[in-house]
């Protein structure tokens, strides 16, 4: 409990106010056990102290070979009741990672595919096929950037920043990394790719939001408000 405070008090320094709670869920090993009971525990918490802020449940689920039996449990987090935070393996080939995407999508899901600069046989073209097909990226704000991201990144291909944050001592919040991507896209554009609520909703308002689930970047706006506030257990 303690650490999940000091955490979200790193969030709030940095500015944001909203957070997804987006723990592991697949593999065999996490299971969302008594995940509700624990989100009340620590949004009671942080009332009682008064911490001006909103939670949001959520998972990141992993997809391999157990894909349909795990979007079949239905015992994961949808953000806003059809967007899927997903990840693979950081191995996975291109033409596995286009087929479970088609998966996720077939069950009527909008996939978010995270931290897409961690995949090693990924290329631009490759994230771009994906996004085709319905998918929305997401990139951590820490860590080194490949040029095909960066490239991606300035071309306003990505749709999301995210923390990535699992604990204090690993993954955390650092200011130095948020300060090293607004010299690269500007504080405007940070704010409106953190802000998960807001370019959600401004999409579905505008009616961008179709079947094919294309978004673009014209259409970010809003306050560096939300984040993915990520742990294991």
């Amino acid at each position: 409990m303690d650490e999940s405070i000091e955490m979200i008090r790193k969030g709030m320094e940095l500015g944001f106010r909203e957070f997804y709670l987006t723990s592991h869920y697949g593999k065999g090993r996490f299971r969302n056990e008594n995940y509700n009971e624990n989100f009340e525990i620590l949004k009671e918490k942080c009332q009682n102290l008064n911490l001006d802020i909103e939670l949001h449940r959520g998972n990141e689920i992993y997809l391999d070979e157990n894909i349909l039996k795990t979007l079949e449990e239905k015992n994961y987090n949808v953000m806003k009741e059809k967007y899927l935070l997903v990840e693979f393996s950081p191995m996975t080939l291109p033409v596995v990672g286009k087929h479970m995407v088609k998966k996720v999508l077939e069950k009527n899901y909008i996939p978010i595919v995270a931290h897409v600069e961690r995949y090693n046989h990924f290329r631009g073209s490759d994230l771009m096929e994906l996004k085709r097909l319905g998918a929305l990226l997401q990139l951590n704000i820490g860590g080194e950037k490949p040029k095909h991201i960066k490239r991606l990144l300035k071309e306003g291909k990505i749709d999301f920043l995210a923390s990535d944050a699992h604990r204090l001592e690993k993954r955390g919040y650092n200011l130095e990394e948020l300060k090293r991507l607004n010299g690269l896209l500007g504080e405007k554009r940070i704010k409106r790719m953190t802000n998960f609520l807001e370019l959600v909703e401004e999409g579905e308002n505008s009616e961008k939001i179709q079947s094919n689930s294309k978004f673009f970047s014209s259409f970010f706006r809003g306050i560096l408000t939300g984040t993915w506030f990520r742990r294991d257990s």
